[in-house]
C-alpha cells in the first residue's frame, strides 16, 4: 500500500482544545464562588441570615387561611375571672374538665384535645377517668423534662403509651418526660392517647419545626399535634417512604433529617383557627340561660383546650408571637390538610446552583467583558433565582435557600470582576505612570519625573566622576500670549515650544515642563562650554516665529544653568542654583542665558533696587493703583462685585503687572504694607461707589498674601480698615489660596473664624490647584468658592474639566458655597458654566481689569453676554 501522511487536525478538536483551555482558565471562577459559600454555610452568622431570609420570603408569599374543622377553646385572664365564682381559683378541679369532655363529645366533637398536664392527683380525677372511658376521643399531653424528678413515670408506663415507629426514623430525645396520672391512660390504648408538646426552637430563638416523635427511656411518643389525628382506636401503621417523606395511617408528610416537619405560617397565623374563650363555652356547658350554643360549631371538628393566661404560653415564630396553643392547632391541621412546608431538597438546590454559575458558565462564550455587562447578568440571574425561589414557595411549598446561590452569583460576579481587572492591571499601572510622570499638555516630563531622573543622573555623575548640567527655562512675557490671544493659544505656543526642546537636546538628555512656561533641560557628561552652546542654540531655535493663531507670533526665553559638582552636589541645590541664574538672566533684560557664580551679589543689588523703588511707592502716592475686573452674576448677567489688582506704574518700565514685583516684595517686609495699601485702597473706593449710587457692586474681593495671613493681628487690622473707611463689613471678600489654607489648617480655621464674625465674606481662590483636604474644607468659614481658570479653559473640550467644575459646583452647593468661576474667555463657557448653577463669572468675556473710573461706567449698561 503507498504511504499516506497524516490528516491535518481537524477544526472542531481545535475548537474543543481551544474551548477546554478557556474553561481551565475561567473554571475557579465559579469553583471559587461555591467553596467559598460552602464555607461561609457553616457559619451561625450565615446560618442565622439564611433562615431570615427564608422566613421572609415564606411570609411574602402566605396566604390568608381558615380552618374550621378546629376549635381552640382558650382558657385566657378574663375566663379566669368571670368564672371563679363557680369553679374556683386556678387549677381547676378535675370534675370540671369531665364535664367539658361530656359536653363537647354530646356536641359533636370529633376529638378533644387538653393541652394541660395532669400529672398530680387532685378532687375530681374519678369523674374524669369515666368521661374519658365514656367517649374515647380524648388526647392528653406530656412534657419533656430535662431531669428525672422524683415523681417522674416508670418505664412501664413510657412503653404502653409508646408508638411503633422505625428504627431509623430520627426523633428528639429527652431524658424524662412528665405524663399525665396513669388512671387516665391505662389501661392503654383503651383511654386518652398522650401527645408531647415540648417544642424546640432553631438556634435564633424563633420556632418553625415540630419533630414529630420524641424518644424517652427507649419508648417514642407523638407530637401533641400527631396525637389528635388518632385519637381512638388502634395505633397506625408507621413507615418511611423516603428520606423526606413519612406515611402515618393514611397521612403523608414531608419531614426533614432530624423527623421533623416545617410549618407554614399564613397571614392570618393568629386567627387561622377559630378561637372561643372558656367563660362563653362554659356558660353554655352550665345551661345559662340565653347561652346555649349551635352544635355546628363543634360538629366533627377537633377542639383544643388550653390555658394562654400565663406569659410562659408564648412561643416566638416568624410571624410574631403566638400562643401555644395556636401553634399545636396549627400543626394539626397543616398535617391534617397536607399543608406543611416542604424541608430543602437536593435537587432544587442543585438547580439554583445552577442558575447561580449561569454567567460564570457565558464566560466561556466571553471570556474578558466589562464591568457593565458583569452587573446586568448578575442582576439578571438574580431575578431569576428570586423568581423561582418565590415559585417554589408558592406554587410547591418547597423550601430553598435564597441566601447561598444569590452569594454564589454575587461572589462569581466579584472574582469575575477581579479577574478582570487583574488581566489588566499591567496596561492601567502603564496608564497611571503616564498620568503621573508626564505633563498632559506637551506630553514631557513632569516635575515629579524630572526630580527622580536627576537624582539618578546625580547618582551617576558622582560614581563616574562625570559632570550634569541643570537648564531652567522661562519664556519671556509668556503671560501676553494668554492675556492678548486666550489661554488656547498659550496652550499651543508651550506645545511648540516643547517640541523644539525635544528636537534640540536629542535622546541623551531630559526635557520636562514644571509647570505654567517654565521648563527644565538635564544634560549629562556637559561641561560649561558644552551647555552654554546648548543655552545658544535653545535661544535661537525658541526666537524663531511660530504660526499660531492665523499670525506670526515671537517669543524669547531666559535660561539659567548650573552645573555638578561646581554649583551643587545634590538636586535640591542645583535646582535652587539655576532658578538663581534664572532670575539674573530675566533681570537683565531676558532673552540670554546666566550661569550661576558665586559672584551673584549683583543680583542682590538689583533686588534690592527693586525693592526700593516699590518702597518709594508705597510712600508716594501715584505709582500704585487698583484695577478691578467685574464679576457678573450668571442668572441675572448683571454687575456685582469686583475684584481688586494692584498695578505698579513704573517711572521707567511703564505700567507693571504683580508677577514683577510682587515676588521682591514677598521676600522682604514690603509686601505687609504693600497688602495694607491695597486692603485700606479698595475698602474706600467702595465705599466711594456707594456713595455715589452704584450700590448694585455689593463686594469687592481682595487678595491675602501668605505674609499677611499669616500675622495674629490681621483680623484687628481688618476691622481697622473697616471703620476708618466706613465700609460695611459684608461688601468686603477677603481671598485666600487654596494652598494657603491648607499650609496651617489650625491657624487658618481660628483666623478665619475671627474675620467671619465680623461680617467678612471668605473666599478660597484657585480652587481645586492646590492639595486641599475636604475634612478641613467643610471646617472653613468660608462663604465662596473660586474656581481656577485651568479647569475653565478648556471647559467646552475637555470632558474632565467639565466634570471638575461640575463636582466643584455641586461640592460647593451642598456646603452652602457660592461659585465663581475665573477666565471666562468665550461665550460657552460661560453657558456651560451657567447651567452647571454657577453662582458668578469673571474673566475677559467680561472685562478686563479697568481703573477705578471705568468701573463706574461699566455699572451703567447691561452686560451682553
Amino acid at each position: 500500500m503507498p504511504e499516506t501522511s497524516a490528516p491535518p487536525p481537524r477544526p472542531r478538536l481545535a475548537s474543543m482544545s481551544m474551548l477546554m483551555a478557556r474553561l481551565r482558565a475561567l473554571a475557579w471562577v465559579p469553583v471559587a464562588a461555591v467553596v467559598l459559600v460552602v464555607a461561609l454555610g457553616q457559619t451561625r452568622i450565615y446560618q442565622l441570615l439564611d433562615a431570615l431570609s427564608m422566613d421572609a420570603q415564606a411570609q411574602l408569599v402566605a396566604q390568608t387561611h381558615l380552618f374550621n374543622d378546629a376549635l381552640i377553646i382558650d382558657i385566657d385572664d378574663a375566663s379566669l375571672r368571670e368564672l371563679e365564682p363557680r369553679f374556683g381559683s386556678w387549677p381547676y378541679r378535675r370534675d370540671t374538665y369531665a364535664l367539658l369532655v361530656d359536653y363537647l363529645s354530646e356536641m359533636g366533637a370529633r376529638a378533644v384535645v387538653i393541652d394541660l398536664v395532669l400529672s398530680d392527683p387532685r378532687e375530681g380525677d374519678a369523674q374524669l377517668r369515666k368521661s374519658i372511658a365514656r367517649n374515647g376521643n380524648v388526647v392528653l399531653a406530656a412534657s419533656a423534662l430535662l431531669d428525672a424528678p422524683s415523681g417522674a413515670q416508670t418505664t412501664e408506663s413510657l412503653k404502653s403509651l409508646s408508638w411503633q415507629v422505625p428504627s431509623h426514623l430520627a426523633s428528639q430525645a429527652w431524658p424524662s418526660a412528665q405524663l399525665p396520672i396513669p388512671g387516665f391512660t391505662q389501661p392503654a390504648p383503651s383511654f386518652a392517647r398522650v401527645g408531647m408538646v415540648s417544642a424546640v426552637p432553631d438556634p435564633d430563638g424563633l420556632l418553625r419545626r415540630l419533630t414529630l416523635f420524641h424518644q424517652i427511656d427507649g419508648a417514642l411518643l407523638p407530637t401533641l399535634p400527631l396525637a389528635a389525628l388518632f385519637p381512638q382506636g388502634a395505633q397506625p401503621t408507621i413507615r418511611l417512604n423516603t428520606s423526606a417523606q413519612i406515611q402515618i395511617g393514611s397521612l403523608t408528610a414531608p419531614i426533614d433529617p432530624e423527623g421533623a416537619i416545617h410549618l407554614q405560617f399564613p397571614r392570618n397565623a393568629s386567627t387561622a383557627v377559630p378561637s372561643m374563650p372558656f367563660h362563653r363555652l362554659a356558660d353554655a356547658m352550665l345551661g345559662v340561660p340565653g347561652q346555649a350554643l349551635d352544635p355546628v360549631l363543634m360538629r366533627g371538628k377537633t377542639i383544643f383546650v388550653g390555658s394562654s393566661a400565663f406569659f410562659s404560653d408564648r412561643v416566638s415564630t416568624p410571624a410574631g408571637e403566638l400562643k401555644g396553643l395556636t401553634i399545636i392547632a396549627l400543626a394539626h391541621q397543616q398535617l391534617a390538610h397536607d399543608m406543611l412546608m416542604k424541608p430543602l431538597n437536593r435537587y432544587w438546590t442543585a438547580l439554583l446552583f445552577l442558575m447561580a454559575l449561569v454567567p460564570s458558565i457565558l464566560l466561556l462564550l466571553q471570556p474578558t467583558q466589562s464591568l457593565r455587562t458583569t452587573l446586568r447578568q448578575t442582576l439578571a440571574g438574580a431575578l431569576a433565582i428570586y423568581a423561582s425561589h418565590l415559585l417554589l414557595l408558592y406554587g410547591l411549598r418547597q423550601e430553598s435557600s435564597l441566601l447561598q446561590p444569590l452569594l454564589v452569583l454575587a461572589l462569581a460576579a466579584l472574582l469575575e470582576t477581579w479577574r478582570n481587572w487583574h488581566h489588566d492591571k499591567t496596561e492601567l499601572d502603564a496608564r497611571i505612570h503616564v498620568l503621573m510622570h508626564d505633563d498632559p499638555l506637551t506630553q514631557l516630563p513632569n516635575r515629579l519625573s524630572m526630580q527622580a531622573h536627576l537624582a539618578r543622573l546625580i547618582e551617576q555623575a558622582r560614581v563616574h566622576s562625570s559632570s550634569l548640567a541643570v537648564l531652567l527655562i522661562d519664556l519671556d512675557h509668556f503671560n501676553t500670549v494668554n492675556d492678548i490671544l486666550s489661554h488656547d493659544t498659550g496652550d499651543q505656543m508651550l506645545i511648540k515650544v516643547a517640541n523644539r526642546l525635544r528636537h534640540i537636546i536629542g535622546p541623551a538628555a531630559l526635557a520636562a515642563r514644571l509647570g505654567g512656561d517654565e521648563f527644565c533641560i538635564l544634560v549629562p557628561d556637559t561641561d560649561e562650554s558644552g551647555v552654554e552652546q546648548l543655552a545658544r542654540t535653545i535661544l535661537n531655535e525658541l526666537a524663531q516665529p511660530h504660526h499660531l493663531a492665523g499670525q506670526e507670533l515671537h517669543i524669547t526665553a531666559s535660561i539659567g544653568i548650573s552645573l555638578f559638582p561646581h554649583d551643587g552636589l545634590d538636586a535640591a541645590s542645583l535646582l535652587k542654583h539655576a532658578d538663581t541664574a534664572l532670575f539674573h538672566a530675566k533681570d537683565e533684560g531676558r532673552n540670554t542665558y546666566r550661569r550661576f557664580t558665586a559672584a551673584l551679589s549683583q543680583i542682590a543689588m538689583e533686588q534690592l533696587l527693586i525693592e526700593n523703588q516699590l518702597r518709594h511707592a508705597l510712600a508716594h502716592d501715584g505709582e500704585l493703583e487698583l484695577h478691578y475686573q467685574p464679576q457678573v452674576d450668571m442668572a441675572s448677567k448683571k454687575l456685582v462685585a469686583v475684584e481688586a489688582l494692584v498695578r505698579w506704574k513704573h517711572p521707567q518700565h511703564g505700567l507693571l503687572f504683580p508677577d514683577h514685583f510682587i515676588p521682591i516684595a514677598e521676600k522682604s517686609d514690603l509686601i505687609l504694607a504693600l497688602d495694607a495699601w491695597v486692603l485700606r485702597t479698595a475698602c474706600q473706593q467702595m465705599r466711594a461707589w456707594h456713595l455715589a449710587g452704584l450700590t448694585h457692586i455689593e463686594q469687592v474681593a481682595v487678595n491675602l498674601s501668605a505674609r499677611q495671613f499669616d500675622q495674629s493681628s490681621l483680623p484687628a487690622f481688618v476691622a481697622r480698615v473697616l471703620q476708618d473707611t466706613g465700609l460695611a463689613a459684608r461688601h468686603l471678600e477677603l481671598e485666600i489660596t487654596e494652598s494657603l489654607a491648607m499650609k496651617n489648617p489650625q491657624h487658618t480655621i481660628a483666623t478665619l473664624n475671627a474675620l467671619k464674625g465680623m461680617g467678612v465674606t471668605l473666599a478660597v481662590d484657585d480652587f481645586g490647584t492646590g492639595h486641599s483636604s475636604f475634612s478641613y474644607l467643610k471646617l472653613f468659614p468660608i462663604s465662596c468658592v473660586k474656581i481656577d481658570r485651568s479647569f475653565v479653559r478648556d471647559i467646552e473640550t475637555d470632558h474632565h474639566d467639565a466634570e471638575i467644575c461640575s463636582a466643584t459646583i455641586a461640592l460647593a452647593h451642598k456646603l452652602g458655597l457660592q461659585t465663581v468661576a475665573e477666565g471666562v474667555e468665550t461665550s460657552r463657557q460661560f453657558d456651560i458654566l451657567k447651567s452647571q448653577q454657577c453662582g458668578k463669572a469673571q474673566g475677559y468675556l467680561i472685562s478686563r481689569a479697568v481703573p477705578a473710573s471705568g468701573i463706574s461706567h461699566f455699572a451703567l449698561a447691561d452686560i451682553d453676554l
